[in-house]
């Protein structure tokens, strides 16, 4: 019998909490509108151009003093989208050192650095909304980019004083 009575008031205790949880936590939606994603930045104090309708999805932001493209993809033909990449591209850092990308890429679980074929340097960050998405985990996420951001402009600006000043005395740079 008191057996009986734990189990019943473990259950109830259960539907409860489940019941409060579901009544706290905000509805998930399967996809989002490239709309939808420049009103979340824009709530979240960053400006948010609409990208050209005739092309993918995308949303142009500032994030951490540079110019940051949002782009959404596994859209459907109403352009319900799936997920979504926060990316940063600087030309001309083909000489960036590997050693510091894969520093990165090693401690930065959130976004990684790579070098493309033309010498640009890629900073990007990918959300997927499988099992759905809400808007505040989209706007978290661009918190978290924006954050992530402000790191590799510090790196950036290290690794170019410390390039700049092996110039200046004639030494090679060393990662």
């Amino acid at each position: 019998m008191r057996a009986a009575l734990l189990l019943a008031a473990a259950a109830a205790a259960m539907m409860l909490s489940t019941q409060a949880f579901a009544q706290s936590s905000p509805e998930l939606a399967p996809t989002l509108r490239v709309e939808d994603v420049a009103a979340v930045l824009r709530e979240a104090g960053f400006r948010a151009e609409l990208g050209p309708e005739n092309e993918s999805p995308r949303v142009y932001t500032g994030m951490g003093g540079y110019n940051v493209g949002v782009y959404l993809y596994n859209c459907d033909a109403e352009r319900n989208c799936k997920n979504l990449q926060f990316s940063l591209g600087i030309r001309g850092m083909q000489n960036y050192p590997l050693a510091n990308i894969n520093k990165w890429n090693i401690e930065k679980r959130f976004a990684r650095l790579a070098v493309d074929d033309q010498g640009s340097l890629w900073l990007r960050g990918d959300v997927y909304f499988y099992g759905g998405i809400t808007k505040q985990m989209v706007n978290d996420t661009a918190q978290l980019f924006d954050s992530l951001v402000g790191d590799f402009r510090g790196g950036l600006r290290s690794w170019s004083a410390r390039n700049e000043a092996s110039t200046k005395s004639g030494s090679s740079a060393s990662p």
